[in-house]
């Protein structure tokens, strides 16, 4: 599929000198930078540390409790 990008001079130059440099084109080196920076992004996936600590969960009494109930137990009620 044939696409047009407009490029800054500076970097075009780059490109080609690096591409003679390589023995290849310009078009394969621009694709190749393309294909790395995808497979480099969908390699990054959003996790967060397992910060889980050792216990049997809430106490019996909070068991079923709503979180508002649990905040206030911990916090205090609204207006107190």
């Amino acid at each position: 599929m044939k696409t047009t990008f407009d490029l800054p001079e500076p970097l075009l130059r780059d490109v080609q000198a690096l591409a003679k440099q390589r023995g290849t084109t310009s078009k394969s080196l621009v694709e190749q930078a393309l294909r790395r920076l995808i497979e480099e992004q969908q390699g990054k996936t959003f996790s967060l540390p397992d910060l889980s600590v050792d216990g049997d969960g809430l106490r019996p009494e909070f068991k079923d409790a709503s979180w508002e109930t649990i905040r206030d137990a911990a916090y205090g009620s609204p207006g107190q």
